[in-house]
């Protein structure tokens, strides 16, 4: 019988069951040692169905149409798949190959390293369930079970799957993956590592050509102190670049901050978070949360200001004792002030602070001093709409103990406007005086002593002698309109100075309850 080196011609589709063609150097029989089988060696080679399989030995079952094969197995299909084991047992009839001992399948560019591998000719498909390996150009893939599809070169693996690529690792129980186009399709809970942190997702896919991972079901993005999840997200670890949409939270443990917002960007490399659409910040670094709101937030680490928040446009913050609006914010973390600019307003209690620039000075999370400058303007609430101690002048420096307002110096132009009271908080008279400097000094919020510094001049006025034009300074406004009520409220769009809201405003402002937020100040 000749030795071929190529398989013969197809058999014809249309033939039932096509006999399994056999040729070696040696062939025998033996009805001892095996009677339902012919015994080949040397040079072995096997013909069925369009593929080649070799080896150094085997036996033919004729009646059953089946083959067992010894040594150096090698089978041929095609162009393009090749098959080494130590061990074949092939059934021509079902034309499943169960191969056995180093076994090694190469496709095209695709390699799977197994122990145990069965092939399913009808639809081309091997699978190992005793664990394996499949290498491609650019990954390699363990897990304890696998599927490979010759086809369309798409593989299926399960139970501790490790997907390896130059760039990270990808850890998971379940997960499907094309080995032409490198994409990985996550089915189950997974973790990607890389060098700058992991992810935590449970669904999506991974371009592992373009190194960008499409991700849902609130994968989360671990880097260093900070955590970063959506409900969806898209990451480019060749960018360093995670974008975030829908309840977004990024989050740093060691600065207690967190940004949020629908839309948000995290650029790992620069430690810098921007989020859009409903975008505020918590601080909850002491025992009352502080909420902040821009139309765009940012969260930077910097190395030597520590964390810097920033708000853009709209500007509105919240804290029980504190609360403020302006265009700019500007937080550093590192020295705890707090930059408000463009029309910058604080309250506390029955306070309200106004300037060009106030600086806002917090210790251990709380408000300890706030600086104005500028345009700088202080009132205080005596009675709703019509009475307002105030003062004026170049700077002002107010002071916070146990987060109220406890002491005023202005310096610089300093005037003042305050009113005495009488018996049932009746306002008996109005003294105005102007100073180099005046300091004032309050218990609960209000008025226990003033002080004045170098030249003064001052004039003391019945009430009733004070016409109401001359009530207030010609700069004075009261803002109650503009003042973040609760924590929702920071996201209504500040009004303009001195236009009230109509009631239904006021209403429609206070219904955000769509807006996902908790109240931990009520919660506590």
């Amino acid at each position: 019988m000749p030795y071929y080196q190529n398989p013969p011609p197809q058999q014809k589709k249309n033939q039932e069951v096509e006999k399994i063609e056999a040729e070696a150097r040696r062939l025998w029989y033996d009805r001892d040692i095996n009677p339902d089988a012919k015994i080949f060696t040397g040079d072995v080679n096997f013909y069925h169905k369009g593929a080649v399989m070799k080896c150094d030995s085997a036996l033919l079952y004729e009646q059953r149409n089946a083959i067992e094969s010894f040594g150096n197995v090698h089978i041929i299909q095609g162009d393009s798949l090749h098959i080494t084991c130590n061990y074949l047992d092939y059934d021509g009839i079902n034309l499943i190959a169960r191969l056995r001992g180093n076994v090694i399948m190469r496709h095209g560019e695709n390699t799977l390293f197994t122990d145990s591998l069965d092939y399913d000719r009808n639809i081309g498909l091997g699978y190992y369930f005793e664990g394996g390996t499949i290498v491609d150009s650019l990954n390699t893939l363990t897990s304890q079970y696998g599927e490979y599809y010759t086809d369309n070169k798409t593989a299926i693996f399960k139970f501790d799957v490790k997907l390896e690529n130059p760039n990270f690792t990808l850890y998971s129980d379940k997960l499907f993956y094309n080995t032409e186009t490198k994409v990985a399709d996550i089915k189950s809970p997974s973790r990607i590592v890389g060098d700058s942190g992991y992810i935590l997702t449970s669904k999506g896919v991974y371009d592992t050509q373009r190194d960008i991972a499409y991700l849902l079901d609130k994968s989360k993005l671990y880097s260093g102190s900070r955590t970063a999840t959506g409900d969806s997200m898209v990451y480019s670890r060749s960018e360093s670049l995670a974008k975030l949409f829908g309840n977004v939270e990024l989050k740093d443990t060691a600065e207690n901050v967190s940004l949020h917002g629908e839309y948000a960007e995290y650029h790992e490399k620069e430690g810098k978070g921007l989020a859009r659409d409903n975008a505020y910040v918590m601080d909850f670094s002491s025992k009352d949360t502080l909420w902040a709101h821009a139309l765009e937030m940012q969260l930077i680490r910097d190395t030597i200001n520590g964390d810097i928040v920033k708000g853009l446009e709209n500007v509105r913050i919240y804290r029980k004792d504190v609360q403020a609006v302006s265009d700019t914010l500007l937080y550093r973390s590192k020295d705890s002030v707090l930059n408000l600019l463009g029309k910058p307003i604080i309250w506390s209690d029955s306070s309200q602070i106004s300037g060009d620039t106030i600086r806002l000075f917090m210790k251990d999370g709380n408000p300890y001093k706030a600086q104005i400058s500028n345009n700088a303007l202080v009132s205080m609430e005596l009675t709703e709409d019509l009475f307002y101690n105030q003062m004026v002048g170049n700077e002002i420096l107010a002071y916070f103990n146990d987060n109220k307002m406890d002491s005023v110096r202005t310096s610089g132009n300093a005037e003042t406007i305050y009113y005495t009271v009488e018996g049932d908080s009746v306002v008996s008279s109005q003294v105005r005086v102007q100073s180099a400097s005046i300091l004032m000094l309050f218990q609960k919020e209000e008025l226990e002593s003033i002080s004045f510094l170098e030249k003064t001049k001052g004039i003391v006025n019945p009430i009733f002698l004070v016409e109401s034009k001359n009530y207030n300074f010609p700069n004075f406004f009261w803002f109650a309109t503009g003042r973040p009520l609760f924590p929702k409220d920071i996201f209504r769009t500040t009004p303009n100075r001195g236009k009230k809201e109509d009631k239904e405003k006021k209403e429609e402002s206070s219904g955000t309850e769509s807006l996902n937020i908790t109240n931990r100040e009520e919660e506590s």
